[in-house]
């Protein structure tokens, strides 16, 4: 009898937990990111809802610019869900200080990080991009300047 339960137990489990993981429906979104015309490689884009609700959406460039969104939910590469957007995109890089510091004992040259485009793209209330999501795919390119 007790068998027979924990069967029915594991078994229930087994129907519920599809519905828990169940990934939401995204709408492919793709795009490239210039940077006074020239391709922005290594840039980090995120997709905000505009009203401040549902689920973020990122990218990253490769070495031409381009990037595929996706949501946290959702499946690698597949987009985010229809809606109006603001729109950020950071690119870091780091560069060495000419200083040493020490680090677990050893001397290390220092290193510091700089974002390589104007700071206002970083933040979603100053950047002015924007994106409409549709059924469909997407595609939104952004030129940014200084």
């Amino acid at each position: 009898m007790k068998k027979f339960a924990l069967y029915l137990v594991a078994l229930a489990m087994l129907a519920v937990l599809p519905a828990c993981s169940k990934a939401i429906k995204t709408e492919g979104v793709t795009g490239v990111i210039t940077y006074n015309g020239e391709p922005l490689a290594a840039a980090t884009v995120k997709f905000i809802p505009a009203d401040g609700t549902g689920s973020q959406s990122y990218g990253k460039t490769n070495e031409k610019g381009e990037y595929k969104l996706q949501t946290l939910l959702g499946a690698a590469d597949a987009g985010t869900t229809p809606g109006e957007y603001k729109v950020t995109v950071d690119c870091i890089e780091t560069y060495e200080t000419g200083n040493m510091i020490q680090e677990n004992g050893e001397e290390k040259p220092e290193t510091k990080a700089r974002s390589i485009i104007p700071e206002q793209y970083n933040n979603a209330e100053t950047s002015g991009l924007t994106a409409t999501v549709v059924e469909g795919d997407n595609t939104f390119n952004f030129d940014l300047t200084d």
